[in-house]
């Protein structure tokens, strides 16, 4: 009993959630960026991780720079 109820809620939002997908736009428009352009999505990828993972250093840089 239990176990169809389960089966009957997993089935009913699966399909709910297929239906407000607009798969006709075809892949990449659910994006918050544009990934037609190669070189520009590349470009923004480069500056997302290069300052995500340069943050750290800068930091040490300034604090190191402040105290002598």
């Amino acid at each position: 009993m239990l176990g169809s109820k389960a089966l009957r809620a997993v089935r009913q939002f699966s399909t709910t959630a297929v239906r407000r997908e607009h798969a006709y736009e075809g892949p990449g428009h659910n994006l918050p960026f544009d990934v037609q352009s190669k070189y520009k999505f590349t470009l923004y990828t480069a500056l997302f991780f290069s300052s995500g993972f340069g943050l750290p250093f800068l930091m040490v840089r300034y604090v190191k720079k402040r105290s002598g």
